[in-house]
């Protein structure tokens, strides 16, 4: 009788028990090990994951915009009756679409940049190679904090004076918003810029931490 429970129980739940050496089993505790990995991996992706989303609002809004600058178009050709406020929501939305995708385009690498130099330093020097793209984050990341700074009393002064674009009883929309989403865009920015440079640091210092590793020898 005992034995049939047993080998019930081993069917039922073959895929969550761990075997020993001297055939004993026993059940894991899922539920803690299981949460302290999954809340380790949330902490390391959070920040991942914040700007995907981001560069997932700037892209959707891009299809907004064609929809938009469509239907200004055919009202116009079709109706002479234009979509009011096309230039102003265009203008405000190219601005805000950049800020929002600037900290991913830069993880992925599809920031515009010449890779001539630093492929022949790659194949050749690439501790010299790491070292650049260190310094060129770091003043990457230097760069992103003038700007946010800047742009703090350019949105204070915004929201305070409710500052609009386009003309009254025709078409008006809040400047504040962009400006927000500059200040967001410049800290994703720096930040993601100072996490790339932490990395080519690190990469500077791997090859010496392999020789010592291995005693001098190169593979």
């Amino acid at each position: 009788m005992d034995f049939d429970i047993v080998s019930d129980f081993v069917f039922r739940y073959s895929d969550f028990i761990i075997y020993t050496n001297d055939g004993r089993y026993n059940l894991p505790d899922l539920d803690i090990k299981g949460s302290t990995q999954q809340s380790s991996r949330r902490r390391r992706v959070s920040y991942g994951f914040i700007i995907s989303v981001m560069n997932s609002i700037g892209t959707a809004w891009v299809f907004v915009l064609l929809v938009i600058i469509n239907l200004d178009i055919g009202g116009r050709a079709l109706f002479n009756h234009p979509v009011r406020g096309v230039p102003e929501i265009v203008a405000l939305s190219i601005v805000a679409c950049v800020f929002l995708q600037i900290a991913h385009t830069l993880k992925v690498g599809r920031l515009t940049r010449s890779d001539i130099l630093l492929n022949w330093l790659q194949a050749r020097h690439p501790a010299l190679k790491h070292l650049l793209e260190a310094v060129y984050y770091l003043i990457g990341g230097f760069v992103m904090a003038i700007l946010f700074k800047a742009s703090i009393p350019l949105f204070t002064n915004a929201w305070r004076i409710d500052e609009y674009v386009g003309a009254q009883g025709d078409f008006m929309a809040p400047v504040w918003p962009v400006k927000l989403i500059i200040l967001i865009g410049c800290a994703a920015g720096a930040i993601q810029f100072v996490i790339m440079a932490v990395g080519s640091i690190k990469q500077l210092k791997e090859p010496e931490s392999k020789r010592k590793d291995t005693g001098g020898e190169t593979s």
